[in-house]
Order: structure tokens, then C-alpha cells, then sequence
């Protein structure tokens, strides 16, 4: 059996000096791949050096959109910042842009000019890396989070649509709302808020997805599963998650590993 972690931030500091441990973890629970999601100019060298020394890590690269502050007064990623973006996605082992998108949760709800300008330099940032990846053929890893998000991230999307296919990570949406993503032809990815008390919801919403349009990931070190809940997470946790899906689906640990693996693999396909 074989159980992928298609998102994790491995250079959180709480996992300082332990990578290697967690990989043996990882290995031990049959979880065969991890990837090292970077999020700005910092962590995207972290995750590809991770990724050099491990056999069973992988990286994405890209910058997420509550981590745009370190631009400055620049509106958008400079041709600099872009080409270092370039160059490190084409590195053998990133497989693919990401983590970007959109997020409004911390905004406040008014069209001052301030938050305007928030809003615009976040698309225009996920603009330019959506267009990155169709250039270089890779996928991308997407945040969406907050009111108004959806709708723009969809926006931004559509004109790329057979050019560029995405994973919205972390979702908890509804029926409608996976159903918007896969008519891009986009998938979605669940973390280990399904084994929550509170997610009754969200498990409703899994009963009605196709099994092979969902992946799995940890998005460690936040949001372990039960039974490690407000624990540290990390990769291993994964098993947990996929384990509690394939119950919600009426299928096996075994069926949902080898459905959830195989469509990571069909969707990163530098990953090897």
C-alpha cells in the first residue's frame, strides 16, 4: 500500500534538524512520496535542498499570497523574481508552482483603497505564476481562502482553462463549489480537518466526490488528524486522513491509497 502527502511546509521551524526523521516516519507508515510546498523567496530554496537530499521528497515552488508583503511597494513579481521562479521550477525535482492564489480572510470588509490594492497585487502575482506554469507545463497547488476568493480565483482561472490544471489544497467546500473546480478540470485535496468532530459537513460533501478527483496531504506542521489532533502534524499523519476518506467513500484503505496515489502521480508528473 502506498499513501502520498501531496502538501507539506517541511521548513516550519518546529521541524528544524528533523527531516530525515520524519522521512523514516513517513516510510514506516508506507507513505512513499512527500511534497515541500515553498511559499517565498526564503522556503522555495528550502523545499528544492530538502528535496535534493531526500529520495522520497519532492518540492513545489511559488508564493502564496499572504507572504506578498516581501515585495515591497511592487505590485506584481518582478521580471528578477520571476526568473528565479523559472529557474527553480525547472529544477528535476519540482514537480509543480505553488502554493499561490488568493486570500482574503484577514482583510477587512470595506473597499478602502488599502484594501484594494491587497486584492490587486494578489492577482496579479497569481496571474503571473498561473501563466509561469502553462510556460513551463507544470501544475499548480492552489490557496483560496476568504470571502470573494472563490469567485476571483475562478475568474483568473478560466482563461487558462486547458492550459493549466490545479489542486485547490486544503478544501472544505461544498458539492457546488468541487464541482466549479472540476469542471476546469482541476482536482481537490483534503488534509486531516475530515477527521474532525465539527466536519460533519464536510465528510457530507465527500460522499458525493468522484474518489479519483481527491488527493490527500498533511499541510504540516498544522491541522493533525485525529487521533493527533492539536498535535504537531507531520507526513506520517497522512495515513489517518486517507484512512477516514476511504470510510466516508465505502471503500478500503487499500482501494483509496492505490485511487489517491495514482492521481498524484497522473497530476505531478515530474514526480517519479
Amino acid at each position: 500500500m502506498e499513501w502520498i502527502d501531496t502538501h507539506a511546509h517541511l521548513y516550519a521551524e518546529d521541524f528544524n534538524g528533523r527531516i530525515g526523521e520524519l522521512v523514516r516516519r513517513a516510510r514506516e507508515a508506507s507513505v512513499s512520496r512527500i511534497i515541500s510546498v515553498g511559499v517565498n523567496a526564503r522556503t522555495n530554496p528550502q523545499c528544492i535542498r530538502f528535496a535534493e537530499e531526500h529520495e522520497e521528497i519532492f518540492a513545489a515552488v511559488g508564493w502564496q499570497p499572504t507572504d506578498l508583503d516581501e515585495l515591497g511597494e511592487e505590485m506584481e513579481l518582478s521580471a528578477r523574481r520571476l526568473q528565479e521562479l523559472r529557474e527553480q521550477a525547472s529544477h528535476p525535482k519540482v514537480v509543480a508552482i505553488g502554493e499561490i492564489g488568493l486570500d482574503y480572510f484577514r482583510l477587512p470588509r470595506t473597499r478602502s483603497d488599502e484594501v484594494l490594492c491587497v486584492k490587486e497585487r494578489q492577482k496579479r502575482v497569481f496571474r503571473q505564476q498561473l501563466e509561469l506554469a502553462a510556460e513551463l507545463g507544470l501544475p499548480c497547488a492552489i490557496h483560496q481562502r476568504g470571502e470573494g476568493t472563490l469567485e476571483d480565483c475562478l475568474e483568473i482561472m478560466r482563461p487558462l482553462a486547458g492550459r493549466v490544471r490545479a489542486v485547490f489544497h486544503c478544501f472544505v467546500g461544498d458539492l457546488e463549489t468541487a464541482q466549479a473546480f472540476f469542471d476546469l478540470d482541476c482536482l481537490v485535496s483534503l488534509t486531516g480537518i475530515v477527521t474532525f468532530k465539527k466536519a460533519e459537513e464536510l465528510r457530507e460533501t465527500i460522499r458525493t466526490l468522484p474518489p479519483e478527483k481527491i488527493m490527500i496531504e498533511t499541510d504540516c506542521p498544522y491541522l493533525a488528524p485525529e487521533p493527533h489532533f492539536r498535535k504537531l502534524c507531520e507526513p506520517s499523519y497522512v495515513v489517518y486522513t486517507g484512512r477516514r476518506i476511504a470510510g466516508i467513500l465505502g471503500l478500503s484503505p487499500e482501494e483509496f491509497a492505490q485511487i489517491s496515489s495514482r492521481t498524484a502521480r497522473d497530476f505531478f508528473r515530474k514526480m517519479k
